[in-house]
């Protein structure tokens, strides 16, 4: 039976990554570098509200799953893989529809801890929640972590939110993005803020 206490007393350079939430995970260059932490995929990543898509909308089929998500659950979540120098991002479609609230938006997650969070914040919303540029909003993501929202330029709404331009037939509509921290609480403008958290996670405002 492996003693993590031991490991940890033994290595004191690992014991730094004890408090990794359940599904993270941290790696790093070289020994004795500083650890960078990381959400896991789940073996099974299933969920009937989300769809991966590439980077452009299309298909009779996923249309009608979308506004069916729509009309079922208040919201449908686009998750574009990531490709190249592109990260991933996730975003839903719907809710300034359902709700007369912003969509939401979350870049350089991998897409069911993005899934997660945005339905947590739909929930939050739906609850009347404050959710607003600027607020800090608890249980986005596991463990302790606070988020925040940053409104989303409507230029950069049209670079990355094109199923929600689908819907909405080219009527403007909001957006905001879930910003979130590395697992120091760190936000990218922040110092302290690695140069691999900053190219993560490029701000929409």
């Amino acid at each position: 039976m492996l003693c993590l206490g031991c490991l940890f007393e033994k290595h004191a350079d690992i014991a730094a990554i004890a408090d990794l939430p359940r599904g993270w995970g941290a790696y790093r260059d070289v020994a004795g570098a500083k650890w960078e932490r990381w959400a896991l995929d789940p073996e099974d990543d299933q969920d009937g509200g989300e769809e991966d898509a590439p980077r452009e909308c299309g298909g009779a089929e996923a249309d009608a799953k979308a506004l069916a998500d729509i009309e079922t659950y208040g919201l449908h979540i686009i998750s574009v893989m990531e490709e190249d120098e592109h990260v991933p991002f996730s975003y839903s479609i719907g809710i300034e529809q359902s709700l007369g609230m912003p969509e939401l938006i979350v870049i350089g997650l991998k897409s069911n801890v993005a899934h997660s969070a945005i339905n947590e914040c739909y929930r939050q919303m739906r609850e009347g929640g404050p959710i607003a540029p600027g607020a800090r909003i608890a249980g986005l993501l596991g463990g302790d972590f606070e988020c925040l929202i940053g409104e989303v330029s409507s230029e950069q709404v049209a670079d990355y939110m094109h199923w929600a331009s689908w819907l909405y037939k080219g009527r403007p509509f909001r957006a905001y993005q879930i910003i979130w921290p590395s697992t120091s609480g760190v936000f990218p403008w922040e110092p302290g803020a690695s140069d691999w958290l900053i190219a993560r996670q490029p701000l929409l405002a």
